[in-house]
């Protein structure tokens, strides 16, 4: 019994080792090479990103202005960049490996020669772009700062130091290379310096920007807080990445979600097959609703005006700002920051740039800078006293030429010719006060409404907040409520409604917030500014308060100014052409000096006193710059005082030139159509221009044809341009 047990159990055994190897042969032998292969497969190397294409910038036409073109880097390793004591022992024993500096020198020998090779590579690198050698450098150390803010702010999530991705990444020391560079660079970089490898890249090309650069804007290395603020920080294929750049101003930011593409991934088993491949989506291309070809237009016009050495009133000029609206929609057509600066060598010559203080050329003035609105905001306080009922349309003041007859220190109209005699306009109602753009009719309209009411109105118009325009530069100006003046400790008394209903005082508005009033003044509806076709939102639009009747009479107050003899802009900006007329408003914002440099005396490490002059338009950043540049002197805050200023003269009073306005139809005899609805607003802002009628209105009067050339006949944004009609241009020797 226990031998048949045995031999029963012997037999299973073997049956079993039996099937084992069958089984063996037939892995190991017969279908060996499949599995083989089923392994390979099994054993994925990790997925590639595969990178996007950065979306471009269309006009409204559809004119190319930004655009992604392939191009090649120059690049190396972090470690090296960050002369890493490790990576630097491993690249000497590398050379030493492969002779590349003798076979018989000693370790530190080789070390030496490293050394003194990658002085040369520094050299050579900067030599290749005909740059200072100091630029490559800044480079270096602006990629390594970059890289440990990456690591910190890692750190500070997770709660531990630990190595970083970029640490181990290779960074471009040159970029935008063209194809016969790139070639160049392999025989005279990496062949000479083969720890430098020159590889693909994409370059962001600017088509003919000078005149859109800041509408535009720049993009830029993605650095720690971009990645810390990621919206998309949770997903792998879009999240930002220290190698990657972002939209950091103008449009480049404010479509950052729409320009920028999601990466693919491909994924490869180790014997280079791929498995699955998810290609990249590119950005979209984004559109705006400016006109390329009025905006360069006006920027060489602005320009030729500004140079104009005849008109005394421009010497002092430092740049200005035109906007150009279309009523209808508030779409931006043109908005001319000037002067500008090539966007395509905003690396070469950001110092220089940033060191100009008097032109400030980086300045976006259009939708940054903030001025008083001196006289374009009197039709405002007109409508604010008509649809407060504290004036009405029969309402008149007589104005003297001072509000107060026995004081003829303060308030006062404005300046005759430059004499020291003022305006005296007799009793005057709401149309003929705008047509003179009388002081003391406003000051007795800013008495009756007060600050309250005056600032509750200027809310409505937009004023104090952002116009919806979307870019990131843009200020939101200032709409001086009582509160807001309390809470800065102003006092708030009838001389406070007095000066806000002439425009000056604490109120201050950006350019494109002027352009909208004037749309605001034709129409008599707010509606938020457009700028990104592709980010408008449907917003319905507000009626302004005021009836028909006290809309009307704003309204011909403003067609006065310009096209009645006794208007302020008669003699500037009249403009006959068979179809339209200008309708507008001078303004001349008094303004102070504002520095231009500062001089710091400072003691160096070495004991020694010296003098710095500092270019910067404020002390805070005269200190901020001076601390960068020299981080071990020692210098006092109540010693850096303004060394230079513009205008020179510190005892002369100077204001900003101000006109705005919009074009309405007329009919044969040159009578407004009041019917027809106005297509085009504008604004002319030039800095410490003087008077608006002298500097700004001429401008705004040789807009009128170049606009009609542009746009049409019809003044349509989307129609096709057309050469103006010989009777269409202004009658000789107006204005």
């Amino acid at each position: 019994m226990f031998h048949t047990r045995l031999k029963i159990f012997v037999a299973l055994w073997g049956v079993t080792l039996a099937v084992l190897v069958v089984r063996l042969v037939d892995l190991q032998v017969i279908h060996a090479a499949y599995y083989k292969e089923e392994a390979r497969n099994r054993l994925l190397l990790p997925a590639q990103a595969l990178p996007f294409v950065r979306g471009r910038i269309l006009d409204r036409t559809g004119v190319l202005l930004v655009s992604e073109e392939p191009s090649w880097d120059v690049r190396a390793d972090y470690l090296l960049l960050a002369m890493d004591d490790e990576y630097l022992s491993r690249l000497v024993k590398e050379c030493r490996r492969n002779g590349r500096y003798g076979s018989n020198r000693s370790v530190e020998g080789v070390r030496e020669a490293l050394e003194a090779d990658l002085d040369g590579m520094w050299r050579d690198l900067a030599a290749f772009r005909g740059e200072p050698v100091e630029s490559v450098r800044q480079r270096q150390r602006e990629i390594c700062e970059r890289v440990q803010r990456v690591r910190e702010s890692v750190r500070q999530r997770r709660g531990f130091d630990a190595a970083v991705r970029e640490e181990y990444m290779r960074h471009a020391i040159l970029v935008g290379l063209d194809d016969q560079e790139q070639v160049q660079a392999r025989v005279t970089l990496v062949k000479k310096y083969p720890w430098l490898s020159v590889e693909s890249s994409t370059r962001r090309e600017y088509h003919d920007a000078l005149a859109l650069a800041h509408i535009l804007g720049r993009v830029g290395p993605v650095d720690a807080d971009d990645i810390r603020n990621d919206p998309h920080g949770e997903d792998p294929d879009v999240k930002y990445l220290p190698n990657e750049v972002t939209g950091k101003t103008g449009v480049e930011f404010a479509a950052e979600e729409l320009l920028r593409g999601r990466r693919g991934r491909v994924r490869m088993n180790l014997a280079g097959k791929v498995l699955t491949n998810e290609p990249a989506e590119n950005g979209r291309d984004v559109k705006l609703t400016v006109r390329a070809d009025l905006q360069r237009r006006l920027y060489d016009a602005f320009a030729d005006h500004l140079a104009h050495a005849e008109v005394p009133e421009l010497a002092d000029a430092t740049g200005g700002v035109v906007v150009v609206l279309d009523i209808p929609t508030r779409e931006v057509l043109a908005l001319v920051s000037y002067p500008s600066y090539d966007p395509s060598r905003f690396d070469e010559d950001y110092e220089s740039l940033r060191a100009d203080t008097l032109h400030t050329p980086l300045r976006f003035r259009g939708v940054a800078n903030q001025y008083a609105p001196g006289s374009i905001a009197k039709p405002l306080a007109c409508l604010a006293g008509l649809s407060t009922d504290r004036i009405g349309l029969e309402t008149r003041f007589n104005c003297t030429g001072y509000r107060f007859p026995g004081v003829h220190n303060k308030w006062r109209c404005w300046r005759v010719g430059g004499s020291s005699a003022r305006k005296a306009h007799g009793l005057v109602n709401v149309v003929e006060a705008i047509e003179g753009s009388c002081n003391v009719f406003m000051y007795h309209v800013g008495e009756e409404v007060g600050t309250e009411s005056l600032t509750r109105v200027f809310d409505l118009f937009g004023l104090g907040r952002t116009t919806g325009i979307g870019l990131p530069e843009e200020a939101t100006g200032v709409n001086p409520t009582p509160d807001w003046l309390v809470q800065r400790g102003r006092r708030v008394s009838v001389g406070t409604g007095r000066l806000l209903s002439i425009g000056q005082g604490e109120v201050l508005v950006t350019p494109i917030q002027a352009a909208n009033l004037f749309a605001e003044y034709a129409s008599g509806i707010h509606k938020p500014v457009t700028l990104i076709s592709d980010l408008c939102e449907d917003t319905p639009e507000k009626r302004l308060p005021g009836d028909a009747a006290e809309w009307r009479a704003v309204q011909e107050g403003l067609f006065r100014v310009v096209n009645s003899e006794d208007g302020t802009a008669y003699h500037y900006a009249r403009y006959e052409g068979p179809r339209y007329r200008i309708c507008g408003k001078t303004g001349s914002a008094t303004t102070p000096v504002r520095p231009l440099s500062y001089r710091v005396p400072y003691v160096d490490e070495d004991g020694t006193e010296a003098m710095a002059i500092v270019p910067a338009g404020s002390r805070s950043q005269a200190v901020e710059d001076f601390r960068r540049s020299h981080p071990h002197a020692a210098f006092e805050l109540k010693d850096v005082l303004k060394h230079e200023w513009w205008p020179p003269d510190e005892e002369k009073s100077y204001s900003h030139a101000w006109f705005g306005g919009y074009l309405q139809a007329v009919d044969e005899e040159g009578e407004p159509r009041w019917s027809v609805k106005p297509r085009i607003a504008f604004v002319v802002l030039i800095e410490y221009g003087g008077s608006g009628g002298h500097s700004s209105a001429p401008f705004a009067k040789s807009m009128v044809p170049l606009l009609q050339e542009t746009l049409g006949p019809d003044l349509d944004p989307d129609g096709r341009p057309e050469p103006p009609q010989a009777d269409d241009s202004p009658e000789e020797g107006v204005g």
